[in-house]
C-alpha cells in the first residue's frame, strides 16, 4: 500500500479551480512556493491572484477559518493585508480530494510591489504596521478555534517534545542541557509577568510584506493566533539576528520607535521580549523538525545544531546579563 504524506497540485488544477471564482480570465498559473503550505500566483490581464493550498495535516477547517476571518476584521479595521477572495458560492474554501486526503484551497488579493530591504526607515514602518494591527485586533472575537494559543505550551513544551523525539540522537548532554535551561527560564519570566495578550499575527517580519509606493501591506498569517504580544513583536528581532545581524542594533531601535509612537509597549512585554527570540528559536527548530516531509532530514548535522545552540546560548548569556 502507497501512503502519500504531500502531493503537488498541478498549474492546470489550480487554474481550473479558478472558474469557481470572480475572476477575470486567468491567463497563467505559476506554482510559487513549496513550504507549510504550497502556493500559486494566478495572472489576468489587470491583476495577479495569489491560491493557497494547506498541508493535510496542518491546519484544520476552523483553524483555517479562523485566519481568514482575522484578515477580515483587520481589514474592516484599516489593515492593509493581502484579504481572501470569496467563492462564487460564497465560501472561503475549495476544497480539494488529494492523494492524501482532502485539503483546503484559499483565494487572496496579491500584494503589490517587492520584499523591503531591511533599512532603518522599513524597519520604522514595520513596527508602526505591527503596532497597528495589535490596536485593530483588540476587539477580535473569533468565531472559530484556531486549536493552540501563542502561550508556553505552543512555542517551549510542544516544540521542545519534538525536538527531543525527533533530534535527540543528534545532541550533546550540553546542548540538551542548554535547551532545557533556556525553557526554564523563559517560563520564569513569561508565567510571573502580566504580558498583554491579543491577536498575533505570529511571523511578523520583512519577508511576510510587499512595500509598493511607500506603502506596507501584509500576507501569510499562517502563524497567526492569539498569545503574547511580546512575542508577535520579538518575531522581527529574531529575524534581524538571524538574517542581518550587522543591521541588528540599528534596526530593532527603529522598529521599537515605529511601533511605540502608534502603541506604547508596557516595561513588562519589554524586559519578556529578548526571551521571547530564544522561544522562537526553539518554535522555529520544532516546526523543522515536525515536518520532514517539507524540509526533509539533510539539515540535522553537527554544523546547523552548533549554529543553533550557539544562538540559543547567546540568549541565555544575555538573560544572566539583565
Amino acid at each position: 500500500m502507497i501512503h502519500i504524506k504531500h502531493s503537488l497540485i498541478g498549474e492546470q488544477t489550480i487554474q481550473d479551480l479558478a472558474h469557481d471564482y470572480e475572476l477575470p480570465e486567468v491567463t497563467e498559473c505559476l506554482f510559487l512556493a513549496r513550504g507549510l503550505n504550497d502556493t500559486y500566483v494566478l495572472k489576468t490581464e489587470k491583476d495577479n491572484y495569489i491560491f493557497r493550498v494547506y498541508r493535510k495535516g496542518w491546519r484544520e477547517e476552523d483553524a483555517i477559518l479562523f485566519e481568514l476571518e482575522a484578515i477580515e476584521f483587520a481589514q474592516h479595521e484599516g489593515i492593509h493585508s493581502s484579504v481572501p477572495i470569496k467563492r462564487k458560492d460564497g465560501q472561503h474554501l475549495t476544497k480539494i480530494e488529494a492523494p492524501e486526503g482532502t485539503r483546503f484551497g484559499v483565494m487572496f488579493t496579491y500584494s503589490k510591489g517587492e520584499r523591503p530591504e531591511i533599512t532603518e526607515e522599513n524597519s520604522g514602518r514595520i513596527g508602526r504596521a505591527l503596532a497597528n494591527l495589535h490596536n485593530a485586533t483588540d476587539r477580535f472575537k473569533p468565531s472559530y478555534s484556531r486549536g493552540y494559543e501563542l502561550n508556553i505550551n505552543h512555542l517551549l513544551k510542544a516544540p521542545v517534545g519534538i525536538v527531543m523525539k525527533r533530534l535527540g540522537h543528534a545532541l550533546t548532554e550540553e546542548q540538551e542541557t542548554l535547551l532545557h535551561e533556556a525553557v526554564s527560564k523563559v517560563k520564569e519570566v513569561v508565567e510571573n509577568k502580566e504580558l498583554s495578550y491579543g491577536f498575533c499575527h505570529g511571523d511578523f517580519h520583512n519577508f511576510n510584506f510587499h512595500l509598493h509606493d511607500g506603502n506596507l501591506e501584509a500576507f501569510d498569517y499562517d502563524c497567526c493566533g492569539v498569545g503574547y504580544r511580546a512575542y508577535d513583536i520579538a518575531v522581527f528581532w529574531w529575524n534581524l539576528k538571524n538574517n542581518y545581524p550587522q543591521q541588528e542594533k540599528t534596526c530593532w531601535r527603529s522598529f521599537l520607535n515605529g511601533y511605540e509612537s502608534v502603541r506604547e509597549i508596557s516595561e513588562a512585554d519589554k524586559k519578556a521580549l529578548p526571551y521571547f527570540v530564544a522561544a522562537r528559536r526553539i518554535w522555529f527548530m520544532g516546526i523543522l523538525a515536525a515536518n520532514e516531509d517539507v524540509w526533509g532530514r539533510a539539515w540535522i548535522n553537527g554544523q546547523n545544531m552548533n549554529h543553533f545552540f550557539g544562538q540559543l546560548a547567546s540568549d541565555v548569556r544575555g538573560f544572566k546579563e539583565k
